[in-house]
């Protein structure tokens, strides 16, 4: 017999396989969100922490645009110039070129090596230096991989440059000939080393980069500008002769600086700015040589001399025009690739200084901490979202934990509430608080992940989070004394602890579905080394007590790519099976669907739409994903938190249409109105049972019993709005129906 269910699921196959390049998702970066009363520009672009910036052009105008890769996450977030809502130029959120970049780690800097008028990129790999060649094609462009290492003409004979992964080099025409010299520091982190590039006096052009046997790069001198770093932080010694001196320092500096090479003080002579690893300010050393042949005689650790860059550790500088006068600006943060012992304050880790002067004569003045990070949602590190109605008005709300950040108690994790003051159709957020229930007064512990559902098996949603503290992994739910369709009503004091598998490690991730559909909620656990676990419940839902089923579950055994994997639950396709959805280390969204629970066989990792196919776009480090359809269109969206404090929104745009109609089978099952308000009738041409279940997988009712040609009503008046699936069960058979409650 061909039933209803068969063609459904025979539809969902045939949808994948014929539709492999399909876009599940699209970024949404429209959906309004208000701090403090405005309306800010670029509420999804998914926060920053240790923030590089660059310029060039992204889209077909002629007006730069702002490129900043994250260190901490490796992630490249893309902003194009344009006027924002008040009528003057912004940068606003264009995810869409994110993509374009490829994966690698460190620092990028952009630079037109070969001077067609387009930047090109340098990255930093494993190798030293990888350069991919901007290609232009009308007002479309691509990155072309032009060499995978950089190689310069040593004392005997070619070396690979190097850099070390802590710095950010110099890639600039130091000599004014026309080609791209390089200065780093050595692994010391004592010396600069200068090699410099003798493409135009070679080929007489600045576009050659020379190979591993004849490099075009020269090591030139033992340093450069005659003096280098002493045993202090930020101290230096000058009047080295770097023509032939050799230095052997009584103790070798952790390697770690940052290099920005410019004129400060409009004298003709290119200046250093420098970072150092262990130090909290940012130094400028002063050049008296013009040209190649540098003699730096002075520096101060106190930079700019008013509201100097001050950091935890390790600042880096950038000069780019970011308030669109045409002369370039002062930007520092921290090139830090994590918060060192949690002292960083990752929501005003961009510091913003207004150019008064000229490019190579600056006369700087703070403006602002947060530049960019306050036109977004970021909550400093770490970031989970959760969907739920908090308030009870029908739509959902957010409700976000945070990594952390450092305070009078210490690092101590919150959960900040956003409150949907629009519609569940057009949804318009509000942070209503960044410190709700107050968890930082109460709970030492950080890495704050809350997750919405019934916890005590009372048929009401609850609030359940997992943490982080000197004991390790910790989880705890507060039961919800709200009533159905109403505001929650939590109390932190009322909070009970849930004993987690000792296993379980700081890192794991919890997730808890009700996988074996016995009415309570079993485990998954996301695992630091790629690995999913699956627990069974086979105790109650108050005391429940875990069973470990698999810990390879869906076929995840550990692997390095895929670390520090974190799942979710639901139904994404509308076939009425449970999906699972996954994030990790490598940046990439997938789904495991089209099976039964746990038997997945097909992966999808093309799923946001990029040029009308679906694309991989990397979400960075450290991710948390959630699902709900906070757009209330019958399908269910997806939330990403990163690790730099922000979330970003995907809206579902699978080509499936939420109605009530389904395709003929030889049983009757009709489920009205649909989309309901108070309730539901429910006819069946056959005696059956009827299971419902929400589009996370709960299991909402279960075994109500229907007649044959006898409409069932059953009330909605106390369910969620959302979607819900409606399950016929008639000896073996089982019909689904897909409903919508407003």
């Amino acid at each position: 017999m061909l039933t209803k269910y068969t063609l459904c699921l025979f539809f969902t196959v045939f949808f994948f396989q014929a539709h492999a390049q399909q876009a599940w998702f699209k970024v949404d970066t429209t959906t309004a969100l208000t701090v403090n009363g405005k309306v800010i520009l670029n509420p999804w672009a998914g926060g920053l922490n240790a923030s590089q910036f660059s310029k060039m052009l992204l889209n077909d105008d002629t007006i730069e645009d702002l490129v900043v890769f994250d260190r901490t996450s490796g992630k490249v977030t893309t902003f194009v110039a344009r006027e924002g809502s008040t009528g003057q130029m912004a940068f606003i959120h264009a995810p869409y070129y994110e993509s374009f970049f490829p994966a690698f780690e460190n620092w990028m800097i952009l630079a037109d090596y070969n001077k067609d008028g387009y930047k090109d990129l340098f990255v930093s790999t494993a190798l030293g230096i990888t350069v991919y060649k901007q290609i232009r094609n009308g007002k479309s462009w691509s990155w072309k991989f032009e060499i995978e290492a950089l190689y310069s003409q040593g004392f005997s004979g070619p070396i690979n440059l190097q850099v070390s992964g802590t710095d950010i080099p110099g890639i600039v025409d130091i000599d004014d000939d026309g080609d791209l010299d390089l200065i780093t520091f050595d692994f010391s982190g004592s010396y600069i080393e200068l090699h410099q590039n003798l493409s135009v006096e070679k080929f007489g052009v600045p576009d050659n980069l020379g190979t591993s046997t004849n490099p075009v790069f020269k090591r030139n001198g033992d340093c450069w500008g005659n003096f280098h770093k002493n045993d202090t932080e930020t101290g230096f010694v000058f009047g080295e002769d770097c023509g032939v001196k050799e230095y052997s320092g009584a103790r070798v500096l952790h390697s770690g600086n940052t290099i920005l090479l410019n004129d400060m003080d409009g004298d003709g002579k290119k200046d250093l700015l420098v970072g150092h690893v262990s130090s909290e300010n940012l130094s400028i050393v002063k050049n008296s040589a013009k040209g190649i042949v540098a003699n730096f005689t002075g520096s101060s650790d106190r930079f700019p001399a008013t509201d100097p860059v001050v950091f935890h550790i390790f600042p880096a500088a950038f000069m780019e025009d970011v308030d669109f006068d045409g002369v370039k600006d002062l930007l520092a943060g921290t090139n830090v690739s994590s918060s060192d012992n949690n002292l960083s304050d990752f929501r005003s880790s961009n510091w913003y200084y207004h150019n008064a002067g000229t490019s190579d004569n600056p006369k700087l003045s703070l403006v602002q901490k947060n530049f960019l990070q306050d036109q977004m949602l970021d909550v400093g590190e770490n970031a989970a979202p959760s969907f739920f109605d908090m308030d009870g008005d029908g739509d959902l709300d957010v409700l976000v934990g945070t990594g952390g950040n450092p305070g009078a108690t210490g690092f101590r994790g919150a959960l900040w509430y956003l409150k949907n003051t629009g519609t569940a159709k057009l949804p318009k957020y509000e942070v209503f608080s960044e410190n709700y229930l107050n968890l930082p007064a109460t709970i030492d512990a950080y890495n704050m992940r809350p997750q919405w559902a019934d916890f005590n098996g009372d048929g009401i949603v609850d609030l359940g989070f997992s943490s982080v503290s000197f004991k390790g992994n910790e989880f705890r739910y507060i039961p919800n004394k709200g009533k159905k369709g109403e505001a929650v009503q939590l109390s932190l004091s009322d909070a009970i602890s849930l004993e987690l598998p000792s296993e379980i490690l700081t890192g794991d991730v919890p997730f808890f579905y009700d996988g074996d559909r016995d009415g309570d909620l079993d485990l998954l656990v996301g695992k630091s080394q790629g690995n999913i676990s699956y627990y069974t419940n086979t105790g109650t839902a108050v005391k429940p007590v875990f069973k470990l089923e698999t810990d390879t579950f869906a076929g995840l055994a550990i692997n390095f790519e895929g670390r520090s994997v974190q799942v979710s639950v639901a139904d994404i396709d509308l076939d009425g099976r449970a999906d699972l959805i996954t994030v990790d280390q490598s940046g990439n969204l997938k789904i495991f669907h089209s099976a039964d629970w746990g038997k997945w066989t097909q992966r999808e990792s093309l799923l946001v739409e990029r040029n009308g196919k679906g694309a991989t776009p990397k979400f960075g480090k450290y991710l948390f994903t959630t699902v709900a359809d906070y757009n209330g269109d019958g399908k269910p969206d997806i939330a990403i938190g990163s690790n730099m404090g922000g979330v970003q929104l995907l809206s579902n745009v699978l080509p499936i249409t939420v109605t009530a109609s389904e395709p003929p089978s030889a049983i009757n099952f009709n489920v009205y109105p649909n989309p309901a308000a108070r309730y539901i009738n429910i006819l069946s041409t056959v005696r059956a049972t009827i299971d419902v279940f929400s589009v996370n997988g709960a299991l909402i009712l279960e075994s109500i019993g229907v007649n044959a040609n006898s409409e069932k009503e059953i009330s909605t008046s106390t369910w969620s709005p959302g979607l819900y699936l409606i399950e016929l069960k008639y000896g073996e058979m089982k019909l689904v129906k897909k409903i919508v409650v407003r």
